[in-house]
């Protein structure tokens, strides 16, 4: 019996989203999160499959800088949640009150959110207006985003002296994140049957699914939804040219990090985050309670690294330069 399987990260985390829908719909499909040091007013609204890689990114980046904003778990058959808009993946932002904007891409929201605290002086159409997309179809038939500057920061005038290596780095690793490290993840937590049902067990701890479905209802999306995922995460691995013990190749990623860091930097940005720190913080967040996850902890020395971003984001170490921006795009606005 041969299945086909559509293999992006909508279907890699099918299961795990369906099941986490059926969650959110009893509990709620909005979800506030709230931050007192938030000055922005950009009314945020992001669209997400909560254990999406890319998704996890993106909120790993509001959290750091302490942004208010809503969360709204997308439906991954029917994606009612989107028909508004023409672009169906996630994460899908949109921002602003009177004359909101909708961003798609995680790399470009994070780069469109970056742009526009630089630029006190500029309107969120203008700041999106630097980075034009456009949907093509792939080899696959699919729709595919095109944002050849998603990777790209409108760094103003006054700020040009910016070392553009600096940059340059920023933008490898974040690149990296997105086509190398994001491919290794499923594969790994889906390496074996008794892996995947572990994470499954560990998707129902989380969301406290023994308390919220019928005992078969469970059963079934743990079952289910592991046998499925290890078959995905085997012809992953194979689509992706990893090697045939696919941990060693997330530990080969994590040295790769690690060694661009180098010994005499905290984070990849120095003394304090990047945007490309936060990148690779989401996507490892993602999986943090699998059993890959642990032994990446164990058998690599990515954990250091982890913990003190980790706390960076919990503390939303980056809130003072938001407050910074928008006090000063308030004043200008008077």
């Amino acid at each position: 019996l041969k299945v086909y399987f559509c293999y992006n990260m909508t279907m890699i985390n099918l299961f795990i989203s369906l099941i986490y829908l059926m969650y959110v719909l009893l509990k709620s499909d909005l979800f506030q999160i709230s931050s007192e040091t938030d000055c922005s007013n950009l009314n945020l609204r992001l669209y997400q499959y909560q254990n999406c890689p890319f998704c996890c990114k993106v909120r790993s980046y509001l959290d750091y800088y302490g942004y208010s904003y809503e969360l709204v778990e997308v439906n991954p058959i029917t994606r009612k949640e989107i028909k508004f808009s023409e672009y169906k993946k996630v994460p899908i932002l949109v921002c602003g009150k009177d004359d909101p904007v909708q961003i798609n891409d995680s790399s470009v929201i994070i780069s469109f959110l970056q742009s526009y605290m630089l630029n006190p002086d500029a309107d969120l159409h203008t700041i999106l207006s630097a980075y034009p997309s456009s949907l093509i179809k792939g080899d696959d038939k699919k729709m595919q985003l095109v944002s050849p500057n998603k990777y790209f920061l409108m760094i103003p005038d006054k700020q040009k002296h910016v070392n553009e290596e600096i940059l340059d780095e920023e933008r490898k690793w974040r690149s990296w994140v997105d086509d190398c490290f994001v491919h290794v993840i499923s594969p790994n937590i889906y390496r074996t049957m008794k892996e995947s049902l572990k994470a499954f067990q560990w998707f129902s701890e989380v969301s406290d699914w023994r308390n919220t479905f019928h005992t078969w209802e469970r059963l079934t999306a743990v079952y289910l939804g592991a046998t499925v995922m290890f078959f995905v995460g085997k012809q992953l691995r194979k689509r992706h040219k990893l090697k045939s013990d696919v941990r060693e190749s997330l530990y080969d990623c994590c040295n790769e990090w690690l060694k661009a860091i180098g010994p005499d930097r905290k984070f990849m940005g120095g003394d304090r985050p990047n945007l490309a720190d936060l990148a690779m913080y989401g996507a490892m967040v993602s999986f943090e309670g699998c059993h890959a996850f642990k032994e990446m902890m164990e058998n690599t020395k990515i954990k250091d690294w982890y913990y003190r971003l980790k706390s960076q984001v919990d503390n939303h170490a980056g809130s003072a330069e938001l407050v910074n921006s928008f006090s000063k795009r308030n004043s200008n606005a008077k």
